[in-house]
């Protein structure tokens, strides 16, 4: 990597005879001060940043109160309006706040009292800015809004705290959970940020604020040895951690992504502190714990897990009993690794449940909205909420770009081996519309880098031409045994049944005699979802996933276990090993978290089961360019009914079997995408 040093020259250019100034102000932002400044310099433009949602909408009612003459012009914009309300509000801010705002001075003062949404993206000026402490990266981009174009001059100052009036406090301090249900201590005071690096902050700006160049301009220059100051430290801190925690890392790693743990996952990514709020229609009137419900369809509002935890330590805390008022949204109970399955919700009881929760449904009793402030959410009693609903999306397109038709088990199996090895074109959902895109083959994508990992770790004497033709027949099984669990009798028996209405109500193709491996569903026929859950409802379907995997290994043990003996020298450990990758790939190619303790004692397979899987196998390796070394023998179903084992499992693999662990991960990634482009294929 190469750092690019900005010459002195270029920077004369870019700055522009631009001045802006810092100042730490140790008194806490409040209206008051900012109504003082706008009156005592004869302010025109003034933008106001918080650290939260709830500090700028307490702040912007305190100054729409102290406003009583109605001199001010005053915007709020955070992240809690409809996207309506927030387009509409930006694109007045746009115009407001532009580069010639002086041009079309009608002596109004303007005022925008936000957050970080502001931060970037937003071509908008100001003479000055207060704004609440928070890191340097973020306060330097927050500072961007600030004479930022040729010739302007601007001032912002930094505050250490934040206050509203007494009656707002509540409200502004929704955000911040200050208070732990374990501790009862307080937590930091610059939330959502860490204390350590607003005070590194606060102490660089202290210092500059004290010393004789506090009234001239802050450039590039002083601004790049301000980040090195705060940053540099804490980044070399954290890749220490990262270095020191390695081994913690890679535990946790084979627990989230090989043995499902999402409590493991969840400390691998970056903290997402918000939550997705819902507030669903009637809420109070429909049987939730039945209703299944679409919030994919629905405008959500992302709200701090703080500030639920906040109003849930309330609730607990309420003297009488009132409604509910927070319920998880989530995949129905043994459907999730399943297609077509829409979310429910559950009634959320503790503090754990609301914290590991990640798409929430609000009671609308408790819910307020307007444009003018946004969303609010309180249990408060004399706090009524206006039964606020979340609106639909707008229908700009389809409502899916994943529209299911009928599909025979081998018609499936040989598509998706045409997305393995040929391009095609198709159109796809990009920022709500369709496109045309072009895919290119995934034999294209994979088949390289597939056999120079196997090549590398596996079977470093094999040549580049075996390991590629060997990763190929991994990916040709993967195809051929994914699916085999919707061969049982109950799944065929269920979805012919459903394709046998589709094709009578809605225009569907006839199933016929055939063995199926889709069946119509269009997430935007609200008639067809509606008929599809009713009678899903009565004729619930067995899981394939796992099932596929089980019975799998029988085709496996026929012919790819021999090949990887004969051919390649595996051991009895090795080529079990490869196979169980494949295996693996099957069993979680819905879902990673997928388990095999949920196994029925007895799968029962369709008595043309083993007559599709031939076909299958000669529609596949009779295909263009099928690798012809080294030869594959021959498999297919050994019986129609196999007992299942107590001691199968998908985690086989130890971690530090990192080979085997990253061949599935190979293997899983080309079936997810031969399976999810075979549908757009059929197009």
């Amino acid at each position: 990597m190469e750092i690019v040093r900005v010459e002195d020259s270029d920077l004369h250019a870019i700055e522009g005879k631009r001045c802006r100034t810092f100042r730490a102000v140790s008194e806490p932002l409040t209206a008051d001060v900012i109504l003082n400044d706008i009156h005592s310099c004869q302010r025109k433009r003034v933008i106001v940043i918080c650290n939260t949602v709830s500090q700028s909408q307490g702040l912007f009612i305190d100054l729409e109160e102290l406003d009583q003459d109605g001199e001010l012009k005053i915007t709020l914009l955070h992240s809690r309006f409809l996207p309506e309300d927030r387009s509409k509000k930006e694109t007045e801010l746009t115009d407001n706040f532009a580069a010639v705002w002086r041009e079309h001075d009608d002596g109004t003062c303007y005022v925008l009292i936000s957050t970080q949404v502001i931060e970037a993206g937003m071509n908008i000026t100001c003479e000055v800015m207060h704004t609440h402490l928070c890191p340097m990266n973020s306060l330097l981009q927050r500072a961007g809004r600030c004479a930022r174009f040729q010739g302007e001059q601007g001032e912002v100052y930094v505050y250490w705290s934040f206050q509203v009036n007494q009656i707002h406090s509540e409200l502004a301090e929704r955000d911040l959970d200050t208070e732990s249900e374990e501790t009862s201590e307080k937590k930091q005071s610059f939330l959502p940020y860490s204390n350590e690096s607003c005070e590194l902050t606060w102490q660089v700006l202290q210092e500059h604020t004290a010393s004789e160049k506090v009234n001239q301009n802050v450039g590039f220059r002083l601004e790049e040895a301000w980040i090195n100051q705060v940053h540099r430290h804490e980044d070399l801190l954290q890749a220490k951690r990262r270095q020191n925690n390695k081994m913690n890392f890679e535990e946790k790693f084979k627990s989230a992504v090989f043995t499902g743990d999402r409590s493991a996952a969840t400390e691998l990514i970056r903290l997402v502190d918000s939550r997705s709020i819902f507030v669903w229609e009637e809420a109070t009137l429909i049987d939730l714990d039945n209703q299944e419900i679409d919030p994919n369809k629905l405008q959500a509002f992302s709200v701090p897990i703080s500030a639920l935890c906040k109003i849930w330590r309330d609730f607990q805390n309420r003297e009488y009993e009132i409604e509910w008022v927070f319920r998880r949204i989530e995949a129905p109970k043994d459907k999730a690794a399943e297609a077509y399955s829409q979310p429910a919700s559950t009634l959320i009881e503790s503090r754990e449940v609301l914290i590991t929760s990640v798409r929430i449904l609000v009671n609308p009793r408790y819910v307020s909205y307007d444009d003018r402030v946004g969303l609010l959410i309180s249990i408060d009693e004399d706090e009524r909420g206006n039964r606020f609903c979340s609106s639909l999306k707008p229908q700009k397109s389809p409502a899916s770009e994943y529209i299911y038709h009928m599909d025979t088990y081998v018609g499936h199996l040989g598509c998706m081996w045409t997305c393995w090895r040929q391009a095609f074109k198709t159109e796809r959902l990009k920022n709500g519309e369709l496109s045309e895109v072009t895919y290119a083959s995934i034999r294209d994508e994979l088949l390289q880098p597939g056999g120079q990992f196997i090549r590398a770790r596996i079977f470093p004497h094999a040549t580049e031409a075996e390991t590629e033709a060997l990763f190929e027949y991994l990916v040709f099984f993967a195809v051929l045994i994914h699916d085999l669990g919707k061969l049982q009798v109950k799944w065929q028996e269920v979805m012919r049944g459903w394709q046998a209405i589709a094709h009578s109500s809605f225009k569907g193709k006839n199933p016929q005699s055939h063995l199926l491996a889709h069946t119509d569903s269009d997430p935007g026929n609200a008639a067809q979802q509606k008929a599809r859950r009713d009678y899903e409802k009565k004729n619930r379907r067995p899981p394939h996933a796992v099932e596929s995997a089980f019975i799998g290994r029988d085709i496996l043990k026929q012919s790819l276990v021999p090949l990887l003996q004969q051919h390649f020298g595996a051991d009895g450990e090795q080529s079990g090993y490869i196979a169980h990758a494949v295996v693996m790939a099957a069993g979680r190619h819905h879902s990673a978290w997928a388990k095999a303790d949920k196994l029925p004692s007895t799968i029962k397979l369709h008595s043309q089961a083993q007559a599709v899987i031939s076909r299958s196998w000669d529609s596949l390796t009779r295909a263009k360019f099928f690798p012809q070394h080294p030869p594959l023998p021959k498999a297919n179903l050994r019986k129609l009914e196999y007992y299942t084992k107590l001691d199968f499992d998908l985690d086989r693999f130890e971690k530090d079997q990192t080979e085997y662990l990253h061949l599935y991960l190979l293997v899983v990634r080309a079936l997810r995408l031969c399976d999810q482009r075979s549908v757009q294929h059929k197009k």
